[in-house]
């Protein structure tokens, strides 16, 4: 007798024997009891999770020669033969390759006559999404009203691309993925029953690898045994796989609690010369990141965590590092990368890139807490570090906070001013800060002298100092230096170049002995000016707003009500 292989050898014979499945399993059952079965099914899900299994069994169960019966005995000659694939009355027919309208059509004919020993003609249609257009509505008046004693299976890992005229005449089932569990307590019991010594970290590998698929478990099960033998250990099938050892994935959380951006790049360095898949690894981190958020979220002993039970421990401690917003950063930080992997050349550069932006990640501070603080809430850090925005990836998180701030501003006031506020450098302020009383506003004539003070001290720049000429008064002011032009000059002062504005602040903190910020505006008409200077003012005094400007440095360059252009 042929080989034959651990998928076709432990294929499920009954119901019971389904796994994962116990929602379709128990309706069919509850369908052929009760004398309800219906003409047509559809079984819709991923590859190898027991549709044309459950095809089969459905069939043997209304073939049986003790049924219908929910529980066939497997030993008639009609179990043996459908089983086997040989029996007449039920029919497997492979869609991809007898898709055309000449087949279907040859289909209905053949139907069109009674079993030949069976109880029931069933119909198994495989990969039903690829049937023509002409082929489906060829189908459509067989299926709505079959021949007495005929059931239709259509079996499709994509039933949204069957048409809706064939959905509507039949039951839809849908088969999901398995879990980690139920695929590594198969693996177990088939190794158990061929007498296979393996490892649970060999299984845990091989439970993940398959990602929902009983089928592709097993089938790498079979592979596992041809290169390891009877005896099967985790290093074996790691290797066999180009899966990375857990030391691995415990190396890169050590980098990125300790904020060693060196021992990230040497780790990169380390797969690529032991010829490691980098794509594969950024995987099994996403993995392995997702189990760490698990645990800290719902404890180490959720169902939810695809890994062992010998593993868990060693899982609680180390998400227990980290904050729930850290191991949330870390998660979107690795999907990033791994789709940079797989769309872009380098792949190399960017895993460096995204194990480089883990390690700096932590010194962020959470959105929740940095409103907090400026609202003057005072609310414990969830971080096992301290924040710190002195990184590129801060400057973007104060950006986020900035604007988020200022859009929970707006939204407290009536009518809801809109507002740009520039981007300044941002300066982390220490937690012990307390904001310092605002500057009095200045009289004209100390404001006259100001000006000249500052353009004293620019002398040297002559694009500044050109530029100051044409201002017509400034003002110091809610912890602003503002400088006012003619409407005339919009044109100059949006001209005006990034780095000259930084001279000029730099400037300004020298002449009055403290940080301002600087703010350029344009004197408005009367009316306009009246009306914008009250609506400017209610922004300004907004509690919100000042400490979003205070902590981070920004400025507001205009207000204005909803609709104006």
């Amino acid at each position: 007798m042929s080989y034959k292989v651990i998928a076709r050898k432990y294929r499920p014979q009954t119901f019971a024997e389904i796994v994962g499945q116990q929602h379709v399993t128990r309706t069919l059952a509850n369908a052929i009891e009760s004398g309800r079965v219906a003409h047509a099914y559809i079984f819709s899900g991923v590859r190898g999770v027991g549709k044309t299994t459950a095809a089969r069994v459905l069939a043997k169960c209304l073939n049986c020669a003790k049924g219908p019966t929910s529980e066939p005995d497997n030993t008639c000659d009609s179990c043996r033969e459908i089983s086997a694939g040989t029996s007449l009355d039920v029919l497997e027919i492979d869609a991809a390759s007898n898709r055309g309208i000449d087949q279907i059509r040859e289909l209905r004919e053949m139907v069109r006559y009674a079993p030949a020993a069976a109880r029931y003609k069933v119909v198994i249609l495989d990969e039903a999404h690829q049937l023509t257009d002409e082929a489906s509505n060829a189908l459509l008046k067989t299926l709505e009203e079959p021949p007495d004693r005929v059931v239709f299976i259509l079996a499709t890992t994509r039933a949204e691309d069957l048409v809706e005229t064939i959905k509507s005449r039949a039951q839809l089932f849908q088969f999901r993925l398995l879990t980690f569990r139920e695929i590594s307590d198969q693996i177990e019991k088939i190794a158990k029953a061929e007498n296979l010594e393996i490892d649970s970290g060999a299984v845990a590998v091989l439970a993940r690898a398959a990602e929902g698929s009983l089928r592709d478990g097993l089938s790498l099960l079979e592979q596992a045994i041809a290169y390891a033998g009877d005896t099967i250990r985790d290093a074996q099938v790691r290797e066999l796989l180009g899966v990375v050892a857990e030391s691995t994935l415990d190396e890169l959380v050590g980098a990125i609690e300790t904020q060693s951006a060196e021992r990230a790049l040497t780790l990169v360095h380390r797969l690529i010369a032991d010829g490691q898949n980098l794509r594969h690894f950024c995987r099994e981190s996403i993995r392995h990141m997702r189990n760490l958020l698990v645990a800290r979220v719902c404890g180490a002993d959720s169902e939810l965590i695809a890994a062992p039970e010998q593993e868990r421990p060693r899982l609680a401690d180390q998400a227990a590092r980290f904050s729930e917003e850290d191991l949330t950063r870390f998660f979107n930080i690795l999907l990033s990368t791994e789709d940079d992997l797989r769309r872009k050349p380098d792949q190399r550069l960017h895993l460096e890139l995204g194990l480089l932006k883990m390690v700096n990640a932590q010194r962020l501070a959470p959105l929740e807490e940095a409103i907090s603080e400026l609202r003057g809430e005072h609310r414990p850090t969830p971080s096992t570090h301290s924040a710190s925005a002195a990184s590129p990836s801060g400057v973007r998180q104060a950006q986020s906070v900035r604007s988020s701030a200022a859009a929970a501003a707006a939204a407290r006031m009536a009518p809801v001013p809109e507002s740009n506020v520039s981007p300044a450098p941002f300066q982390p302020t220490p937690a012990s800060h307390t904001a310092s009383p605002l500057p009095v506003p200045a009289s004209p004539p100390q404001r006259v002298a100001e000006l000249d003070r500052v353009k004293s001290a620019l002398r040297n720049s002559r694009l500044l100092s050109s530029f100051l000429e044409h201002a017509t008064r400034c003002e110091t002011e809610s912890g602003e230096f503002r400088i006012f032009f003619s409407t005339e000059n919009r044109t100059l002062t949006e001209m005006l170049p990034r780095e000259a504005m930084e001279r000029l602040r730099t400037v300004v903190h020298q002449v009055f002995g403290q940080p301002l910020r600087v703010c350029v505006r344009l004197e408005a008409a009367r009316g306009a000016a009246t009306r914008g200077s009250e609506l400017r003012a209610r922004f300004e005094e907004d509690p919100i707003v000042r400490a979003m400007l205070e902590k981070f440095g920004g400025q507001i360059t205009r207000v204005k009500r909803p609709g104006e252009e």
